[in-house]
């Protein structure tokens, strides 16, 4: 082995891991939208203007195909649209739809529960730190993979 700490990376991962299934909620057997597609729902909602495809992979950190799929899936139960770009034919913009806004309205506190209780339960500080970690933590992994 290289790292002779190896051991305890895993030990981090490992909290990761845990941290995660722990904060970011999966969809219920009653739910039909999932915590991904919720995420996609709340980018398209909280910008300013419509997003394009690349613009969602860039921020959501995941593959072209994958938002293909959700956007796929998403148009499918009327929660956004599709509109032609006026500047480039071949690409689209995205918009939220009523009744995009109206499952977000549904689904929202569920999957943020979790946050609100570390909000709730932690100094604003430490609460405030661990999410300026996260975001540098993602801008050097998101670097690596360009």
């Amino acid at each position: 082995m290289k790292d002779k700490n190896w051991t305890d990376i895993v030990s981090k991962q490992g909290d990761l891991r845990h941290f995660a299934s722990m904060a970011i909620r999966k969809s219920g057997k009653s739910e039909h939208t999932s915590a991904q597609e919720i995420d996609f729902l709340f980018r398209i909602a909280l910008s300013e203007e419509p997003l394009t495809p690349r613009q969602i992979t860039n921020a959501m950190g995941i593959s072209k195909t994958i938002v293909s799929r959700l956007t796929d899936h998403l148009e499918s139960k009327g929660f956004i649209c599709k509109e032609a770009s006026a500047s480039d034919r071949r690409s689209y913009c995205i918009r939220i739809t009523g009744a995009g806004k109206d499952e977000i309205d549904r689904m929202y506190y569920y999957y943020l529960d979790p946050l609100y209780t570390l909000q709730k339960n932690m100094k604003k500080e430490k609460f405030e730190t661990l999410f300026q970690l996260i975001r540098e933590a993602n801008e050097i992994l998101s670097s690596q993979k360009k």
